[in-house]
């Protein structure tokens, strides 16, 4: 009976995790501004993409723009 509920506890446990990590990564925005600067890491920046909040190389897209 204890393993049971042992397995049952970590279940949820998991799925708990797996359910906030994959809700957690969505910021609604209408401009740039709205996004946290705390969501990305260097070299990326918050960007506004379809009205969300997203990590982008803006170098990458200077290349291209040279290119």
């Amino acid at each position: 009976m204890a393993q049971i509920l042992k397995f049952v506890y970590a279940l949820m446990m998991f799925l708990s995790f797996f359910i906030s990590v994959t809700n957690g990564g969505l910021f609604p925005c209408k401009n740039p501004t709205d996004c946290p600067l705390g969501l990305c890491i260097r070299p990326l920046k918050p960007l506004c993409i379809d009205f969300i909040c997203e990590c982008d190389d803006l170098r990458r897209k200077k290349k291209k723009i040279e290119n």
